[in-house]
């Protein structure tokens, strides 16, 4: 990225106020065998002294006509121009404007456009940035003609803009400095303009050059915007020129700046598929599987940016149906990947091509290997059993025993977690319940244990004078005997940048002996898995960090052997931990150990657990409250329910309910899982520096305090799983049932789950809920007769430059009522079922709501079906316009817990739902609305957004 561009992100939205306005209209009429008469408006200001020409297309150096000059008002006028001309390219340059943002005098950049002026005697032609962008277009791409091209391009550049049906070529924009924008499209063309200039201040860029070809980059060779944080500038520069006092009064009153902000943020962004992939037990971890399973139906996830459910998906030809699109936050970061499935019919075995198209544009592309694996498996055993031989070995009266232990560094520091190395501070701890071998000299397996809760492990039967070894993986798994009775999980702890498929598992081994020669002799081996580090905290080498992997294996031990308390058929899918001394806080290539943060991911090509390991730059091995925190995560999304919105966030942050809960939840299970009340996460030189909480601690005086904090999530489940008489089984009991119902998973469901199963300890629980301000166990979040509003989230809080804040945001739910409306005939449009829709407000101007998982981000809604059918969805705005369908996501759950699939809507309105799901009558939903772009809510803060439910069935 050049300098300009990395200034840019580094500036956004806090530039000097400043405006940009560049625009030619050129017109003529014919003369005997010319064009005759007509004006040319220069807009850039107005221009004076800008000289325009009509020149060749294909040969840009010949001249048609001009150069003509305009006049103080920015005027020109042409009288020669050639007749029978048809598609001709119009440029003018020089001249000077006087700028409308900030009255400056300024050179006028050159700035060309395509035309068509073969239609008219008469024509009007018109130049502006927009048009310049329209052009760079055409010269990018081979594939795209002028004469076929151009005019898509320019329409679909005015929507994305949010000039729909505007001429991008023939309007004549309004000059911002002396006429107001009141709604036409003049006015309008006008503003964006103004706004253009309003970004070239924000960005502190030198040039206007800079502005277009910042925005080339940024839009598709279809004219749509393909990158979100670029038009999320130009919205921030549209509500910074309305902001702005010399332009405030003409940019348009407040209804008519709404509606253009809404039609940009409306506009689609061009889809951009990264990868397809289907799932199955052969696929290598990281890589997209492109085979299926022939003469079966088979699923793909469709992964990329700015997906949506009006795709068509394609597979031989015949056409996929999509279902459930989300977004891929991981539990600490945040990605601008989004994933759809597509559900294709069965194909014979060969090739079939995988074809996925936004609108008429056909986006990408795949080869999908149609193959009977039933078939292909059976001979691969049949191979596999002919030339492969077991490892000999012989059997004797000797034992193999001994202690697997590892070290960790000491805790001197409770303010930051900082680590001591020194050998008096290590901790040496028992290395329990993971798998032992036991290896010949050639490395073949000869026996397999585990270690009991002590680190001991042994073997019997070993020959004598054999020469063997053990090696100890950190890897536990628990196996059944009896289907459904007794635990079952299989973890492993691996390297996230090796080269291997799977991913290298982390191990010791030990030296070969030679076992004792006489008859039941016993032969000791203990392993000790060294730090790796020097008494000054200095990396020996990384291939000595061994005790990294077995420490995260403790933690996530310790975890399962608390819930084997609570569920002796405990049983859980596969996890993958993944960590390496490579694993650094930048996000990138998880492969190269670039993961931003420790986190749990439970989608995408590699999930699991991925841990921090970057010595003098942040360590999360030993970090028991941050393994605890992740696993947690891992085991909530597996045995309980989550809608946590993930991405980044902090301790003193308003957030989304339902990730306060989670990261709440997450720190608090940590802690009792670890049994102590403090959370360190340790960082820096020699690691040194970090952080520690005290859980048992209430949230400081002036900080985010309620059900919105995840700081005051955390210190109050942290002191409900430590009351008197009760603790983790009660504690997780009340998280699991949380996937039993249709609720989102927040503190006011846990609570009502907690109180519900404990009522013995309702007066201690409730005096705990008074003093972090949660004033109800309602599951939906509803507040007792009489309750204080909260200031903290009022309006008047969450107004910031807005003309209203959210005055909602304390309420959780909204009900969607229902009319009793028949099913519409076959082909026949929707019918309405919510003709008193529920309304609410979105807002992100509250400190940490400014993103996809802040307070007001996420809107949820209950109803109750009357009938059993199809119910279409969508959201609106106050203007009733639709929301943006690739910004925002729904997910719906049923009062069973079980996840309601959202198809894409095929009804005969194409156009106007986001996707359609499946309902029973008497029936409760749930219906969980997120905005995953905060910049499509104007100033942070608007109301009179609408849920809108139809029958489609």
């Amino acid at each position: 990225m050049n300098n300009f561009l990395t200034k840019l992100f580094q500036t956004r939205k806090t530039a000097a106020i400043a405006l940009l306005s560049s625009t030619l209209s050129l017109t003529g009429c014919p003369l005997d065998k010319l064009a005759g008469k007509g004006e040319v408006h220069f807009l850039l200001g107005p221009v004076t002294n800008g000289e325009c020409s009509i020149l060749d297309k294909d040969a840009n150096e010949i001249v048609l006509a001009g150069p003509v000059i305009t006049k103080s008002n920015g005027a020109a006028k042409f009288k020669e121009v050639p007749e029978d001309l048809t598609w001709v390219l119009v440029k003018c340059s020089g001249g000077t404007y006087i700028d409308e943002a900030t009255g400056e005098q300024r050179d006028a950049i050159p700035l060309r456009t395509f035309a068509n002026i073969s239609t008219d005697k008469k024509f009007s032609v018109t130049v502006t940035p927009l048009t310049e962008i329209a052009v760079k277009i055409i010269e990018t791409y081979d594939f795209l003609t002028v004469e076929n091209d151009f005019s898509t391009i320019t329409s679909n550049l005015a929507t994305a803009f949010g000039l729909t049906s505007t001429d991008l070529v023939t309007t004549v924009p309004a000059d911002m400095n002396l006429f107001k924008n009141t709604g036409t499209p003049a006015g309008r063309y006008g503003a964006i303009l103004a706004a253009l200039s309003q970004l070239q201040a924000d960005l502190a860029a030198s040039s206007v050059n800079e502005v277009i070809d910042l925005l080339h980059e940024a839009i598709a060779d279809n004219g749509y915007f393909d990158d979100q944080t670029i038009r999320s500038l130009v919205l921030d520069a549209l509500e910074n020129a309305h902001l702005n006092d010399r332009l405030a009064d003409n940019m348009g009153e407040n209804e008519e700046f709404d509606t253009l902000f809404h039609n940009i943020a409306m506009a689609p962004l061009v889809s951009q598929v990264e990868y397809v992939h289907a799932d199955h037990p052969d696929m290598n971890i990281g890589e997209a599987f492109t085979k299926v399973q022939a003469n079966e139906k088979s699923t793909f996830e469709i992964v990329g940016k700015h997906l949506n459910l009006r795709l068509t998906v394609t597979l031989a030809g015949e056409r996929c149906r999509l279902r459930d699109l989300q977004h891929t936050h991981t539990s600490h970061t945040t990605s601008e990947l989004d994933l759809v499935f597509a559900e294709c019919p069965s194909q014979p075995v060969g090739v079939s091509e995988l074809v996925v198209f936004d609108g008429e544009r056909e986006e990408f592309v795949e080869e999908i290997e149609v193959v009977d694996f039933v078939a292909a498996s059976a001979a691969t055993a049949r191979a596999s059993a002919s030339a492969v031989a077991s490892a000999a070995s012989a059997v004797g009266t000797s034992f193999v025993y001994g202690i697997i232990t590892a070290e960790a560094p000491g805790i001197i520091s409770e303010e930051t977690g900082e680590h001591s190395y020194a050998s008096a501070d290590l901790e040496i701890f028992n290395v329990a319940g993971v798998e032992v071998v036991l290896l010949d000299s050639n490395g073949n397996t000869l026996q397999t244990t585990t270690t009991y809760d002590d680190g001991y492990y042994e073997f019997e039967n070993v020959a004598e004078s054999a020469q063997v070894a053990i090696e100890v993986k950190a890897h536990i798994q628990k196996v059944r005997s009896t289907p459904n009775v007794g635990p079952k999980y299989n973890f492993w702890v691996r390297d996230n940048t090796s080269k291997t498929q799977p991913r290298k598992p982390y191990t010791i081994k030990s030296a070969l002996i030679t076992t004792d020669a006489s008859p039941a002799g016993e032969n000791e081996i203990n392993l000790r898995a060294k730090i790796g580090f020097d008494a000054q905290g200095n990396v020996i080498s990384e291939e000595m960090r061994q005790s990294a992997a077995f420490s995260i294996m403790r933690m996530v031990k310790s975890s399962v052997d608390a819930l084997e308390k609570v569920y002796p058929n405990l049983e859980m899918p596969d996890l993958n931990l993944y960590w390496s001394g490579k694993n650094i806080a930048v996000s990138g290539d998880q492969s190269l150990g670039q993961i931003g943060t420790s986190h749990y991911q439970s989608q995408g090509l590699a999930p699991g657990v991925y841990i921090l390991g970057k010595a003098n730059s942040d360590t999360d091995e030993f970090d028991r409250g941050v393994i605890g925190h992740e696993f947690g995560h891992f085991l909530q999304a597996k045995l309980s329910v989550s809608d946590n919105p993930g991405g980044n966030h902090g301790f003193r942050e308003f957030k989304d309910p339902s990730l306060a809960f989670g990261e709440g939840y997450g720190t608090a299970i940590g802690g009792l899982l670890a049994g102590t009340n403090i959370y360190c996460d340790v960082s820096g030189l020699k690691q040194a520096d970090g952080f520690c909480n005290d859980l048992s601690q209430p949230v400081p005086v002036g900080e985010p305090n309620g059900f919105y904090s995840e700081s005051t999530v955390y210190h109050l489940l942290y002191l409900i799983g430590n009351l008197p008489g009760k603790g983790i089984p009660e504690f997780f009991e009340s998280v699991s049932n949380l996937k039993d119902n249709h609720y989102s998973a927040t503190v006011f469901a846990f609570l009502n789950n907690y109180l519900t199963a404990n009522p013995e300890v309702a007066s201690e629980v409730e005096s705990l809920m008074a003093a972090n301000n949660i004033k109800t166990s309602n599951p939906y979040g509803i507040l007792p007769t009489g309750a204080t509003a909260d200031p903290a989230i009022s309006a008047t809080a969450s107004k910031g430059l807005a003309n209203e804040g959210a005055n909602d945001l304390e309420q959780l739910y909204l009900n969607a009522d229902l009319d009793t409306v028949p099913a519409p005939d076959y082909g026949e449009p929707s019918n309405i079922l919510t003709s008193t829709p529920p309304a609410f407000c979105l807002n992100h101007n509250l400190k940490g709501a400014d993103s996809h998982n802040g307070l007001g981000m996420s809107r949820r809604f209950s109803f109750t079906a009357n009938f059993t059918g199809g119910i279409a969805l969508r959201a609106e705005n106050e203007l009733g316009q639709e929301v943006n369908i690739q910004s925002t996501k729904f997910t719906v759950r049923d009062d069973s817990g079980a996840s309601v699939t959202m198809w894409g809507y095929g009804g005969p309105e194409p156009d106007a739902y986001w996707g359609e799901i499946d309902v029973s009558a008497n029936t409760d939903y749930s219906i969980l609305l997120n905005i995953d772009e905060p910049d499509i809510v104007p100033k942070g803060s608007h109301c009179g957004y609408k849920l809108i439910l139809a029958r489609t069935y």
